[in-house]
């Protein structure tokens, strides 16, 4: 493979974009220098954990029309060979028409499941067809595998897991992934609360959620690290924590947020333990898994995001 360079477009916000941005990365880094454009606001404590990765963060606040300014004088000023675009084939403010229009590499989109009225409302199909030469699926609705921040040979054992959770002996563990919007991780913190006496807990979050006891709390990038030494887990129901708790063969009790483009509760069907909405159900889903601990755990997956790297090289090999 021949080095070059590509540029990835993770705008959306929290940890879901950045993350699979990440996973792509990673699996390209060996081959090619990459860049990353996020506007995640955790994008600081990402950075810290996949050094030495090219992460360039936006500030969250800024404006629609300064976010388009500073996603356009990215693209400018980068000189890439690949544009990488994930889920939002115009750009999360509508921003990048002009730039695809305007860019002589190769164009290819990241396909994650979207809200069809979306689609409809803007003609993505067409506007893909018209300006995209490559789109790469991401098992999220479609086929390939899922892209992950971790290849199986990378995952710590259960004993290395149990010891980044803080968890000694073999008590069931139960792991809270508080994911998502700032105004839901109270939900997860009542959760946490519920479980605190009954058995081992571990809230995995930026910052502490509410009414989540001080010793349930870790900040931990990335999550999945962990999840072998967990035997549950409470999740919502984004790309990363449904696909990272299948490949790491633990039960996910998912609570599914709305979304204005994502569907979670699609997802979560068919791939979840237990779908639940309310704290109190969740944490006596948990109890209930728990009499099954001890079973035998089938860790065995592929990455998606390394055959996509293949992919991006060989259409550009074709198209050059």
């Amino acid at each position: 493979m021949e080095q070059n360079r590509w540029l990835i477009y993770a705008l959306g916000g929290g940890f879901g974009h950045l993350t699979r941005a990440c996973s792509l990365a990673r699996a390209a880094a060996a081959h090619t220098r990459v860049s990353i454009l996020t506007n995640s606001p955790y994008a600081e404590l990402v950075k810290s954990a996949m050094r030495p990765l090219d992460i360039r963060a936006l500030d969250p606040s800024i404006t629609v029309n300064e976010g388009r300014t500073a996603v356009l004088r990215w693209l400018a000023e980068a000189k890439a060979d690949v544009l990488v675009v994930d889920t939002f084939p115009r750009g999360l403010g509508g921003e990048l028409p002009d730039a695809l229009a305007g860019f002589s590499g190769l164009k290819v989109l990241v396909q994650r499941d979207l809200n069809p009225d979306y689609a409809a409302k803007y003609q993505l199909n067409a506007f893909i067809a018209k300006n995209y030469d490559l789109v790469l699926t991401t098992g999220d609705g479609n086929s390939g595998a899922p892209w992950l921040i971790r290849s199986q040979h990378e995952l710590p054992e259960r004993e290395t897991a149990r010891h980044l959770l803080g968890v000694s002996g073999e008590r069931p563990c139960v792991a809270i992934c508080a994911s998502g919007n700032s105004e839901e991780l109270a939900w997860y913190g009542a959760v946490a609360s519920h479980l605190f006496k009954s058995c081992v807990v571990r809230c995995i979050a930026p910052v502490r959620p509410p009414n989540c006891p001080v010793e349930c709390w870790i900040s931990y990038f990335p999550a999945m690290d962990l999840y072998p030494g967990a035997d549950i887990l409470i999740g919502g129901g984004g790309y990363n924590t449904v696909y990272e708790a299948a490949a790491c063969d633990v039960p996910l009790i998912c609570r599914p947020w709305p979304r204005l483009y994502d569907r979670q509760e699609l997802r979560a069907l068919g791939r979840a333990a237990r779908i639940v909405t309310d704290p109190i159900q969740a944490a006596q889903a948990a109890l209930d898994l728990a009499t099954a601990v001890g079973r035998k755990r089938l860790i065995s997956f592929q990455n998606g995001a390394e055959q996509a790297v293949v992919s991006v090289f060989d259409h550009s090999r074709r198209r050059f």
